[in-house]
């Protein structure tokens, strides 16, 4: 069987179908051994092999809690309780009538209580890691929520921030990139603010799309946001936040036609602060827009 579960892997096949076949066999097995114990030979000298049994079937209990949910765990649990009951009364129950086997069925009794028992206080500890579980993911789904911006799905001004502060030891090769979409006022005043919302989404779908996987992209307030790269070579930064300015002018937008972005950059040194880093980036964007807009500035160092 495990050869056959081994295979079953091997071709992919689901864990989760492989793990409750396991728990599946392995309660059907020890089910017809402690039938087995109960009907053949002497009960008396094979209780010890009727109580360790009941004991495997407890270990199943606690897996099939792990594997299922609370509801279904507790099914299978009472099923399980049910079936070994059933065994021990058709073999103990008219016995027991006649005088015979009582030791034998209080103990069986015993066993019963503690396999029903441990079901409950299973269901009931399946219940309250499942109320905990939900609340951990309502928590990232709050955290998650504060630090997103709700119209482009972009981290947002928290998000970049924390983001910042956790660099701020490694200030040296931090480049710091602010840009503005170019007379955006006009677009909403002319097309409406749900137009212009549109444009603010495409303009972060397309900077996302030519981003490299460890820039770090957010929207940093209104029609104003913010990537945050690292890079050894100067020129080779300026090059892509080229790249970057182009994607947004070089395709018109639907509705609206052309629009632009003025960007503002600032290379990070040994010992720089994240504030005058952020001003040094504010500077050179107010400079792009002194300049004509639609272009790249670097601040100098």
């Amino acid at each position: 069987m495990c050869a056959v579960w081994a295979w079953r892997l091997f071709r992919k096949a689901s864990l989760s179908r492989i793990e409750q076949e396991t728990i599946g066999f392995t309660a059907a097995f020890f089910t017809t051994k402690l039938g087995y114990s109960l009907f053949w030979g002497d009960l008396r000298e094979n209780w010890v092999e009727i109580e360790s049994t009941y004991w495997v079937m407890a270990f199943v209990m606690i897996l099939l809690y792990i594997v299922l949910d609370a509801r279904r765990g507790l099914i299978y649990s009472l099923a399980l309780v049910g079936v070994t009951l059933s065994l021990g009364l058709l073999r103990l129950g008219g016995e027991v009538a006649l005088g015979q086997h009582r030791e034998e069925f209080l103990a069986f009794v015993r066993s019963e209580m503690r396999l029903f028992a441990m079901a409950g206080l299973l269901y009931a500890l399946a219940i309250v890691k499942d109320q905990l579980a939900d609340a951990h993911r309502q928590v990232l789904q709050m955290h998650t929520l504060a630090r997103t911006d709700p119209l482009t799905g972009l981290p947002n001004r928290l998000a970049l921030s924390e983001y910042l502060e956790g660099e701020a030891n490694r200030a040296h090769g931090l480049y710091v990139v602010l840009l503005d979409l170019d007379h955006f006022k006009q677009i909403n005043d002319r097309y409406g603010h749900a137009v212009g919302d549109e444009v603010l989404k495409e303009v972060g779908r397309r900077l996302r799309s030519s981003l490299r996987k460890d820039d770090m992209l957010g929207r940093w307030g209104g029609e104003e946001f913010m990537i945050v790269m690292r890079g050894e070579n100067q020129h080779d930064v300026l090059a892509a936040v080229e790249r970057l300015r182009e994607d947004i002018a070089f395709w018109p937008f639907e509705q609206v036609g052309a629009v632009s972005a003025s960007f503002g950059v600032a290379e990070g040194h040994m010992g720089d602060s994240i504030h005058n880093l952020l001003e040094r980036a504010d500077k050179a964007l107010y400079q792009a827009k002194h300049l004509g807009r639609n272009r790249v500035e670097l601040s100098p160092a």
